[in-house]
Formats: C-alpha cells, sequence, structure tokens
C-alpha cells in the first residue's frame, strides 16, 4: 500500500513541475542574461536563458532585438544545438536560425526573418 502512494506522489509532482516548465513565465524570464552582440550602431542581439533543464533536459535561449531605448522584439527561442545570427543590411536586419541537428554539427539554416529598423522603432514595442 505505501509503494502506491509513493508512486502517486512522485507522478502528481512531476506532473506539477511539468505545467511549471510550460508556463509562459518560466520560458520569457530575462533574469538570466548570457550575452549581448553588437549587430551596428546601437542595434544589438540579446541572449537569455529562461530555462535551465539541467542534467535531464535541454537549456531554453531566448534572443531578441534591440536598441536598449525604443523596442525589443523577441526573435525566438532555441536550445543547446540552434542559434540566431543577425545580418544588418541599411535599415533591415535578417535573423537567420541556424540548426545542429540536421548534419551532426554543421549549422544549417532553418529559419528567416527580415525586420525593418525604422518600423521596429516606430512601433515601439518591447516584449
Amino acid at each position: 500500500m505505501k509503494k502506491k502512494a509513493i508512486i502517486k506522489i512522485i507522478v502528481f509532482f512531476m506532473l506539477i513541475f511539468g505545467i511549471y516548465k510550460c508556463h509562459r513565465a518560466v520560458f520569457f524570464n530575462k533574469a538570466n542574461h548570457i550575452n549581448t552582440f553588437i549587430l551596428g550602431e546601437g542595434i544589438f542581439e540579446e541572449k537569455f536563458q529562461p530555462f535551465s533543464g539541467g542534467v535531464l533536459m535541454s537549456d531554453t535561449y531566448s534572443y531578441y532585438l534591440t536598441d536598449s531605448t525604443k523596442f525589443r522584439t523577441l526573435l525566438g527561442q532555441c536550445d543547446e544545438k540552434e542559434r540566431y545570427r543577425c545580418i544588418v543590411k541599411g535599415d533591415s536586419i535578417r535573423a537567420v536560425k541556424y540548426s545542429r541537428r540536421i548534419k551532426y554539427g554543421k549549422e544549417i539554416p532553418i529559419d528567416s526573418v527580415i525586420y525593418s529598423i525604422s518600423k521596429l522603432k516606430r512601433d515601439g514595442n518591447f516584449e
């Protein structure tokens, strides 16, 4: 009888942890700043680690595009085998998501988005 009770308690805590992990506040937490890349004059790419999986799960990283005063927009989220790189050309920024999962260590582009710097500054969204 005690064995069933212990199993129920373990399952309960696993369920609670799973719900906690999937909660939006965990994935968009900006408390753990990893680094900032300078892309151009006054434009930065910031990397945060909102969730560390420890030994059992992979880490999650959030990438933001910002000028630190007028806008901050979420580029996306990656795990340990993915990353974002941004290229500035004039008034546009091309954010490319790369993955090392497909070709065993070789970075392959899997997604791309183009942003207008003037539109980002005009809209003034802070995420």
